[in-house]
């Protein structure tokens, strides 16, 4: 996979229960995720989020957003290849981290 080869792909996440979401990256600037499955969102639920995306290394990935509804950040290590992915996310309503 050579830089961005993501962009056009759908990838499921699955960061376990009530935590799965389908990503899809129309271009470097726009990304659409669905909900699959989360304790706050309907399933189906979509959202339009601009990502910042910063190239590592052949296929690791820093992408990072702001949900503007929310204020909240997220932040993903994503190596597609391998099918592995680390999240950090800021929820500022209840001050938490996770």
């Amino acid at each position: 996979m050579t830089k961005l080869d993501f962009i056009g792909q759908d990838y499921l996440f699955d960061f376990g229960e009530n935590a799965k979401y389908q990503l899809h990256f129309e271009n470097e600037d726009e990304l659409t995720v669905t909900v699959v499955e989360d304790a706050n969102y309907a399933a189906r639920t979509v959202n339009h989020f601009k990502p910042q995306i910063t190239h590592l290394q052949d296929t690791l990935y820093l992408i990072t957003w702001v949900e503007e509804d929310t204020g909240n950040t997220v932040t993903h290590i994503d190596a597609f290849v391998r099918g592995i992915s680390y999240t950090n996310i800021t929820d500022l309503a209840p001050k938490s981290f996770w």
